[in-house]
Order: C-alpha cells, then sequence, then structure tokens
C-alpha cells in the first residue's frame, strides 16, 4: 500500500476526524478518573450516612477498584476493533461511558452505583488502545510518532480540566447535597460533542483495505491466534509485564497524591503551618495540576527522545523518574508531612508518568494490521487488572506500616522489575508501522 502524504504538520480531513476522535476520547478517560475523586466523599456520605468519614474510605477504594475491572475488561474491544474497525468499536465504547457515567449520577445505592462504575469503566478502558491503533494508522511514518504524543498527551489535559473545572462547579454553581450527581451529568458534555465527531470519523484506509480484502478472514480467534504466535508470543508476554509496573505505578503514586496532599494539608493545619483547613481542596488542584502539566508536556517531547534515544532507552528513562519520585515524594516528604515539600517533588511523578506515551508510540507498529488494537488490548489489560489489586495491598501495606506513603514508597521496587524485563525486549529503532493488506500474518508465518 503506498503512503498518502500529508501536507507538513498538518491533517487532512480523514486523519483530522480520527484523530481527534481518539483525543476526545483518551482525554474523557482522564476527565472521568480525576472527577471521581473529588466527588468521592460526598457520594460516600450519601450512600453510607451512618459511618464515620475514616470508614468510608475503604469503600472508596473498593468502587475505584471495580471502575478499574471495568477498564480491564476492556481489552475485549480491542479483537472486536479489529474485526468491525477501530471507529464503530470506538462508538460502542462511549456509549457505554455515557450511560455508566449517567447512571453513577442516578445510583441510590451502593450495589447501582457499582454496577454503574464498572460500566463506565469499561466503555473508558477502550479509549487508548482504540485511540493508539486508529492515530497510528491514519498518519504517514514521518508524522506517525509526532502525533502518537500529541494523542497520549489527551489523558493529561482531561486530568486538567476536570481538577480546574469540578472544585469550582462543586464550590460555586452546585448544592452540596447534590453536586456530586451534577458532577456526573456533567460528564455527559463531553460524551455527546465525542460522539459528534465519531460520527464524521471514517475507519483508517489501510484496515478498510485489508478488511475488504481478506474479509470474514479478520475475526475476534484471528487476532489472539497472531498475538500467540510464534513471531509473536515473546514479545507479547513480554511487554505485557513491562505495562504491569507502568499501570500500578499510575495506580500507586500519581492518582493516590489526592489523598497524600489532603492528608498534609490536615497535618499542616494541626501543626500551625496552616491556618486553617479550606483551602485542601486547591493544594490538591494544584498537586494534580503539576503531575498531569509535566506528563503533558513530556508526551509531547517523548517522540523527540525516541527519535534520538530509541523506545527502551525513553521507557528506561521515564521509569526512572517515577523510582525516584515514589521515593523521595512518598517515602521521605510525605512520610516528614512536609506539604511545602511534597508538592515540588511531583515534577518527578510527572515526568516518569509519560511512560504510559511510548506504549501509544511503540505497540502499534509491533503488530500488524488484523491483530494491532488486540494486541494493544492485550498488553494494557494485565497492567489493569493488577492496578485495581494493587488499590487493595496499599490499603492493607498502609495498615500494616501506619503510613500512607511508606507502602506507596514500595512501588518503586515494581519498577526496578520493569526496567530489567524491558532489557529482554527486541528493538528494532527502524521499525515501521505494518501497512501491507496482500498477506495475513499466519500465512506468512506458515510460509
Amino acid at each position: 500500500m503506498t503512503e498518502t502524504s500529508l501536507p507538513s504538520d498538518k491533517m487532512d480531513a480523514s486523519a483530522k476526524h480520527v484523530f481527534w476522535a481518539s483525543y476526545f476520547g483518551w482525554l474523557l478517560d482522564g476527565y472521568d478518573t480525576t472527577i471521581y475523586a473529588f466527588v468521592l466523599a460526598a457520594s460516600l456520605a450519601f450512600f453510607l450516612p451512618n459511618l464515620a468519614p475514616a470508614k468510608r474510605l475503604p469503600f472508596g477504594l473498593e468502587f475505584f477498584a471495580i471502575f478499574l475491572i471495568g477498564w480491564g475488561s476492556a481489552f475485549v474491544f480491542g479483537p472486536l476493533a479489529d474485526k468491525i474497525g477501530r471507529m464503530k468499536t470506538l462508538g460502542i465504547a462511549i456509549l457505554l461511558y455515557a450511560l455508566g457515567t449517567f447512571f453513577s449520577g442516578l445510583s441510590y445505592n451502593l450495589i447501582e452505583f457499582g454496577i454503574a462504575r464498572f460500566v463506565a469503566g469499561f466503555g473508558l478502558g477502550a479509549e487508548w488502545f482504540i485511540g493508539g491503533t486508529g492515530v497510528s494508522e491514519v498518519f504517514p511514518e514521518k508524522k506517525r510518532q509526532i502525533w502518537a504524543g500529541r494523542f497520549h498527551s489527551a489523558w493529561y489535559a482531561g486530568f486538567i480540566l476536570a481538577a480546574v473545572t469540578t472544585p469550582l462547579l462543586l464550590e460555586y454553581v452546585f448544592t452540596a447535597s447534590w453536586g456530586w450527581r451534577a458532577i456526573f451529568f456533567v460528564g455527559i458534555i463531553p460524551a455527546v460533542i465525542l460522539a459528534y465527531i465519531r460520527i464524521k470519523a471514517k475507519e483508517p484506509e489501510v484496515w478498510k483495505k485489508k478488511k475488504e480484502k481478506h474479509g470474514e478472514q479478520m475475526n475476534l480467534t484471528m487476532s489472539f491466534k497472531v498475538l500467540f504466535s510464534n513471531t509473536y508470543k515473546k514479545t507479547t508476554l513480554l511487554m505485557i509485564l513491562v505495562m504491569v509496573p507502568v499501570i500500578t505505578g499510575l495506580y500507586g503514586g500519581t492518582l493516590f497524591a489526592p489523598s497524600a496532599i489532603t492528608n498534609l494539608v490536615g497535618d499542616a493545619v494541626s501543626s500551625g503551618v496552616l491556618a486553617h483547613g479550606t483551602a485542601a481542596t486547591w493544594y490538591v488542584v494544584l498537586g494534580g495540576t503539576t503531575i498531569s502539566a509535566f506528563t503533558l508536556l513530556f508526551c509531547l517531547l517523548m517522540p523527540y527522545m525516541v527519535a534520538r534515544m530509541g523506545r527502551k532507552t525513553t521507557l528506561t528513562l521515564f521509569m526512572v523518574f517515577m523510582i525516584v519520585g515514589l521515593a523521595v515524594a512518598f517515602g521521605y516528604a510525605y512520610n516528614q508531612k512536609n506539604l511545602f515539600e511534597f508538592l515540588p517533588l511531583l515534577i518527578l511523578l510527572g515526568i516518569g508518568g509519560a511512560d504510559f506515551s511510548v506504549f501509544s508510540l511503540w505497540v502499534p507498529e509491533i503488530y500488524p494490521t488484523e491483530a494491532r488494537a488486540g494486541g494493544f488490548a492485550l498488553i494494557t489489560a494485565l497492567g489493569r487488572y493488577a492496578g485495581a489489586g494493587l488499590v487493595f495491598v496499599i490499603s492493607a501495606l498502609t495498615v500494616a506500616t501506619g503510613s500512607l506513603g511508606t507502602s506507596l514508597a514500595y512501588g518503586a521496587i515494581i519498577f526496578v522489575v520493569g526496567i530489567v524485563l524491558l532489557m529482554f525486549v527486541h528493538e528494532d529503532r527502524n521499525k515501521e508501522l505494518d501497512r501491507s493488506i496482500d498477506k495475513m500474518a499466519l500465512d506468512t508465518e506458515t510460509n
């Protein structure tokens, strides 16, 4: 297949619609994850009015884990996207997200809320690998890496958007009694905009042409057969294992930062460093925005780093930042109860958080078109389940050690393991996206 050349740094109409549909889908993931953190306390107060606030925390962790299990279960959309198309599958995922988020706001008991959070996570979980696959396929090779970095920055743009707007809405627009419900309803608005963009987005040409040529051969089972064929099995397994610390590092580090900051503000008030705790929300906003802003920046820088250093070295560097960030920010500053040392150290976690972006660039080029979305989905799934389990591990470690900071600092160890595993992954620095349509991967292997 001959590449269609695009003008310098601009998108043609087809690529534009695929990019923005993918971008806003991934943005929704960051947005929804963040608004949950801000409405958690209020929603649990409604569901568990007779429990003290401290005793509600385990339920909050469990609902977050339910969301993450839904996120991980979305891997089934990968093979589906290989079978019926990237944009069609994205449309299904958007619908599920919208339904899950809407019914989160309508829930009146814990069971309803848990089901709604699972459905929302199930829909959102597909956004990364479908979006990353679609974006990789609609840009020519010279621009593919740059646009992969831009695509991945969307999650952190969603985080910042939610972190800045949600406190303002809760403080000045919505009443305390039903404000948490209204925040979920507001979360539907981006989904409506995204649905409109999705309608205009066409399937990537490379997928369309291969589907036209091979028809029913491109099915759900074909995707998995390719992933575990002799050619791809070792890489698939190693990339799954490397993804585990990357995702668990996100859950174990950056997403616990709001709770850590809230606790540190309380300590600062108790010690007289701060006059009152009413500014806790704004310190949380500052911390979350700091992490996301630096991650977003390094997502945009990632393609240039990859071009200069390679995928493995760039990913290793980001993981080193996570190791140092977890150890110093949580192991030292948090345990010292020093809010004003902890906040600037979040920059380290922000830089390290760009480790995800390397996968958005790297994974699509590993697999052929008929298994590209399925491969991306499977690699992310185990890490997501591990992340859900880590929520409970952190809770148990916090009880055992008496310190949230110490339990999170232990997360640095898994990154060391990830760096060791990464050494065994093959990297071809001249690798280009497979855009062939004449042969199927399994046919080539058989021959």
